[in-house]
């Protein structure tokens, strides 16, 4: 431990090696912050953020990290739990501090005819592509290998290992609150934010036939999935360590 705070009073050609990747690729702050920690240098996030911008360095406009990095709230629906024989009925991504939610639902159309859910599927992908890290629930045992499958499935490019970061919200309450459940309905109800509904059977069982009013409910539902996400994020951000894993 001496050695390494001793390693860390002097800033190094080597963590400034490290900082310069800012801007010559599309690592954020925080990523870089991690790397410096691996490599044995004792610096706290806010510490190698002063270091970056007291050395000029910025990203090129093509990145697109607002604050820190841009986050992307990310939920889905769908027919069923097993994405080699269920399909994506919609999806939606918000991003950190964005009023508009992106997203897009199947048509009944595609779902009776051999198309369906390509398209959704792609469009999602194409979205993804926008966000430094995505924010789930539960996400890393459910959408993020559900959508990856789908994306296989049609032969679409899902982004590869390590090109993506993830951080999914259920384990963070799991890990630092005690309640009654882990689940988003729990976690929200707790901290008082409003928007969490319950979808009954029918509804889903309508959808998996193209109910136009059924997957424009199952859509309005999946919306509110992820503005209560980002309020359950804002809520817990300071309890948990900015830890992200490859997509």
């Amino acid at each position: 431990m001496g050695q390494i705070m001793a390693k860390a009073k002097l800033w190094t050609d080597e963590e400034v090696i490290i900082l310069h990747q800012y801007e010559k690729t599309n690592k954020s702050a925080f990523t870089l912050y991690q790397e410096v920690r691996i490599a044995g240098y004792d610096r706290t996030y806010k510490a190698v953020t002063r270091k970056i911008e007291s050395l000029g360095f910025r990203k090129p406009k093509r990145y697109k990290t607002g604050h820190e990095i841009s986050i992307g709230y990310l939920d889905i629906e769908s027919t069923g739990f097993s994405a080699n024989i269920d399909v994506m009925l919609s999806w939606c991504i918000k991003g950190r501090g964005e009023k508009k939610v992106a997203g897009a639902m199947i048509t009944r159309d595609e779902l009776m005819s051999g198309k369906s859910d390509k398209r959704i599927t792609k469009e999602l992908i194409d979205e993804m592509a926008k966000y430094d890290v995505i924010m789930t629930y539960y996400g890393t045992r459910f959408d993020i290998p559900f959508i990856r499958t789908r994306a296989l499935f049609y032969g679409l490019d899902f982004p590869l290992y390590r090109q993506k970061s993830h951080k999914d919200l259920y384990y963070v309450v799991r890990s630092k609150l005690k309640l009654h459940r882990s689940s988003l309905m729990a976690a929200t109800e707790f901290f008082g934010i409003d928007g969490k509904t319950r979808l009954k059977p029918d509804v889903w069982k309508k959808a998996r036939w193209g109910d136009a009013k059924s997957l424009k409910y199952i859509y309005e539902h999946n919306i509110a999935d992820v503005e209560i996400l980002e309020l359950l994020h804002r809520k817990l951000e300071e309890h948990a360590p900015p830890m992200v894993r490859p997509l």
